[in-house]
């Protein structure tokens, strides 16, 4: 199955593998198409999927995001987030990798029956604005939908302005904050339209 997404410089399309429950997420620069034959003259392709928390790739990405977070805003960096958060049902920690290589994280965890919080979102610096950071949403937003949620939440910090940015480009709204008392806090939401799987 293939979908289409645009935002402002890059198409996204996502390739699920018949029988294989793999998701591909490939990405062209939208100034880098050939306008006369509509195909891109430069992709990139994430895969973007659910892997083990304790892997060594998740541990390491886990801990690059706690260094840059803790250097960001002081503390240890780890925002609440603990391994065990998404080794229960219907949640997820998501690996992008391009040729196999781990170059950005994501996880859901449950919030309540109908919401699920996005954690741990993170890009390897050489990697950013490639489209890995919306690979990595498109895939939460393809889990929750497959674990029956109606919408995600997520929270980042009023120094990443890009991540906030990239929120509202997917489709993010804000929200007021739902977790924790720090009032600088950024909150959105992103509603799903979706069957339920049976």
């Amino acid at each position: 199955m293939w979908k289409i997404s645009y935002s402002k410089d890059l198409l996204m399309e996502q390739l699920t593998l018949p029988d294989t429950g793999v998701t591909l997420y490939i990405y062209c620069n939208a100034n880098k198409t050939n306008k006369v034959k509509g195909v891109c003259e430069m992709s990139l392709i994430v895969r973007a999927a659910a892997e083990d928390v304790r892997s060594e790739d998740s541990e390491q990405l886990i801990r690059e995001l706690s260094l840059e977070l803790g250097l960001l805003y002081g503390g240890d960096g780890t925002a609440g987030f603990q391994q065990s958060d998404v080794e229960t049902p219907r949640a997820a920690f998501i690996v992008a990798r391009l040729d196999g290589h781990p170059v950005g994280c994501g996880a859901i965890r449950p919030l309540d029956d109908q919401s699920v919080e996005v954690k741990r979102m993170y890009t390897r610096p050489a990697y950013r604005r490639k489209g890995v950071a919306q690979a990595i949403l498109a895939e939460a937003e393809r889990l929750a939908a497959e674990f029956g949620y109606t919408n995600l939440k997520l929270q980042t910090g009023p120094l990443q302005p890009e991540a906030a940015a990239l929120y509202e480009r997917v489709g993010y709204y804000s929200i007021p904050i739902f977790s924790g008392d720090w009032d600088k806090v950024l909150a959105f939401q992103k509603d799903l339209v979706h069957e339920r799987v049976k």
